[in-house]
């Protein structure tokens, strides 16, 4: 029966191994963790409700969707070319 003794170099490079595996590990879930709060924030600066240009709320006396005292740019510039 053949006895396989671990040398010292090999010991040293399966701890090398598993020292990696948990930094690995760890970093997973750093990344994980990072990702999360990367979401949250996005969620925090452009929720899904409030989205800009929603016109729902802003009807004009005639009960139409346009808010009142709406300024048209393009307006103005038709005036110009009369």
């Amino acid at each position: 029966m053949e006895h396989h003794t671990t040398t010292d170099p090999e010991r040293k490079l399966e701890r090398t191994g598993d020292e990696l595996e948990e930094r690995i590990e760890r970093l997973d879930d750093h990344i994980g963790e990072a990702r999360q709060e990367a979401q949250a924030r996005r969620e925090e600066q452009a929720p899904d409700d409030d989205v800009a240009g929603d016109w729902e709320d802003t009807d004009d006396d005639d009960g139409g969707e346009d808010p009142a005292g709406f300024d048209d740019p393009e307006a103005d510039e038709d005036e110009d070319e009369d």
